[in-house]
């Protein structure tokens, strides 16, 4: 466990890398270009057993605007318009690490499938994924997620919960290194936030998969 001194001796470093100015979300000044690839949230998840269905997952929506003002994970933090994506990418990172994720937990026979035409649907509404960057001294960078899932068999819902979650860089959930840019540490955050969301989404799933037992296709 890192001790406070480790703590605030990294966010030292990150408060000169950054060269930021007092604010209340410093996520809004940062240096273009320091943020690298989205780490991936890995979550490790493998089902003991797996349903017998396919599942196509669904380019999630984004409505993050929407949510600006709710709070996330009973904490005092909101959704917030700052994050580390290229505009209009983060429909596409958050597709692409479900599709990971449910395809390594071996939930479902086939993820994304080519054809099958009694494949179940996940659909995610983003309400919140991005990333803040607090404090004045000693600052702190914090991941924000909050997904609403629906798994759909045709018209009827199979699954539908809304998962939060927040981490900030002084939690074990933190995976970066002691001294980042400010880009860089939005990502990690946003992934590690994203990472627990999705293993409680695999959890849940995994929880319900006697609903999505084999489904026999009528003939035309």
């Amino acid at each position: 466990m890192r001790s406070p001194s480790d703590t605030k001796s990294r966010w030292a470093l990150v408060l000169l890398l950054a060269t930021s100015v007092a604010a209340c979300n410093r996520a809004a000044v940062r240096i273009p270009g320091t943020a690298g690839p989205f780490p991936p949230a890995r979550t490790g998840y493998v089902a003991r057993h797996g349903a017998d269905r396919s599942v196509r997952v669904a380019l999630p929506t984004d409505s993050r605007e929407e949510h600006l003002s709710e709070r996330v994970a009973d904490t005092r933090l909101t959704g917030c318009r700052t994050d580390a994506f290229p505009p209009g990418a983060a429909p596409r990172t958050l597709a692409g690490e479900i599709e990971r994720e449910l395809r390594d937990s071996r939930i479902f026979r086939e993820v994304n499938p080519a054809d099958d035409p009694a494949a179940l649907v996940l659909e995610t509404d983003m309400r919140a994924l991005c990333a803040q960057v607090i404090g004045f001294l000693f600052i702190r960078v914090v991941g924000i997620t909050s997904l609403h899932f629906t798994l759909r068999d045709g018209d009827a819902v199979l699954y539908e919960d809304t998962l939060d979650r927040v981490v900030t860089d002084a939690d074990e959930e933190y995976t970066g290194p002691y001294a980042v840019y400010i880009e860089e540490g939005m990502q990690i955050l946003i992934s590690d936030s994203l990472r627990e969301v999705l293993r409680e989404l695999l959890r849940g799933l995994d929880r319900e998969r006697a609903k999505f037992g084999p489904h026999e296709v009528e003939p035309l």
